[in-house]
């Protein structure tokens, strides 16, 4: 397998994980019954990639994957190079990631610890550890994201013939319905379907509409993986149990593409998670930053760092302007709107 092949399958399974569309030009199939291979090759046409459970490892339009998806503890190899172990949510704390880890979110008890963690990290800034390691993969990160498209990310052909709109997805349709039948019915849902085969999707809803920071919390454990292990210890998330100009615990946190200000050994950066990019910056314009990242507005942003920085408000209104000029020169959108 070349070296293309291999980031396009390992493209193609993460979009079945996550249900985010785009890194691969169509969608990723999955057929858990390799007599359903036909019609999967029929919907998949040039541009689609089709997973098959136990599949020809000889046929050229399929991948084959062995294993199971749907048991914690047990491990998915694909293409027979690309092994997943699988894991419940609610035991990722407890268990030392070796490889790449599939982090499922199904029962109530990891909904549950889902949303117990991330309030915690809002409140503390304590991350589950396991969490902000480059090899755990977060099932249904498009959901959790809030991230809607236009764009088919997946189709999940259950082993019965029926349709689902992700692994744990909502029925949209049996073999032999018409790829452009399937992909309206998908579009249509709502986001929280995807988890509409085995539970409630209401109360998936609900519990992300009461944290709309929820984005940011994913971005946040993504931050992380640019930080080395031995300095995460003492290492701080500014929206994260950390406020340089004293923003109230439940107040507004930055859009998911901010970059982040870290605090280390009494010392202040600026992550941009998106070039990769670390900027050492003083504490004046870390409160800065962090202030206009949160309001995404100069005005509002100035009005709370004149008495965090003990200057007045035309002082402040200047400072914040000459922080935003300095890193749109570098490329840097401190307000995150872009993204």
């Amino acid at each position: 397998m070349t070296l293309n092949e291999q980031q396009t399958t390992a493209a193609a399974v993460d979009q079945w994980i996550t249900g985010i569309p785009g890194r691969i030009p169509g969608c990723t199939i999955f057929v858990e019954n390799s007599e359903h291979v036909p019609y999967a090759k029929e919907l998949a046409g040039e541009q689609c990639v089709v997973l098959v459970l136990n599949g020809d490892a000889d046929d050229e339009r399929l991948i084959p994957v062995s294993g199971t998806f749907d048991v914690s503890g047990e491990e998915l190899l694909v293409d027979g190079t690309l092994s997943l172990e699988i894991q419940d949510y609610v035991a990722i704390p407890f268990v030392n990631l070796v490889g790449v880890t599939l982090v499922r979110i199904t029962s109530d008890d990891d909904w549950l610890a889902f949303f117990d963690d991330a309030d915690e990290a809002r409140r503390s800034g304590h991350f589950i550890r396991q969490l902000i390691e480059v090899n755990a993969v977060l099932a249904e990160r498009g959901l959790l994201a809030g991230q809607s498209s236009q764009h088919l990310a997946r189709l999940h052909i259950a082993a019965d013939g029926t349709v689902l709109s992700g692994p744990y997805g909502a029925k949209i349709g049996r073999i032999g319905d018409p790829f452009h039948d399937l992909q309206r019915k998908s579009l249509a849902l709502q986001p929280e379907a995807v988890v509409a085969s085995i539970r409630d999707p209401r109360s998936v809803r609900d519990s992300l509409a009461t944290r709309p920071w929820i984005p940011r919390y994913l971005a946040a454990l993504d931050a992380w993986k640019f930080i080395p292990r031995e300095d995460r210890a003492s290492t701080q998330l500014a929206g994260f149990g950390l406020s340089l100009y004293g923003a109230s615990a439940d107040g507004e946190l930055p859009s998911p593409g901010a970059p982040f200000i870290i605090r280390h050994g009494g010392e202040h950066s600026l992550l941009d998670t998106t070039s990769g990019r670390i900027f050492r910056i003083g504490i004046d314009a870390a409160t800065i930053i962090e202030a206009v990242s949160n309001f995404r507005d100069a005005h509002a942003a100035a009005a709370v760092i004149g008495p965090a920085l003990n200057v007045s408000e035309s002082v402040a209104a200047g400072a914040v302007t000459a922080v935003l000029n300095q890193f749109e020169q570098l490329g840097i959108d401190l307000i995150g709107a872009t993204r």
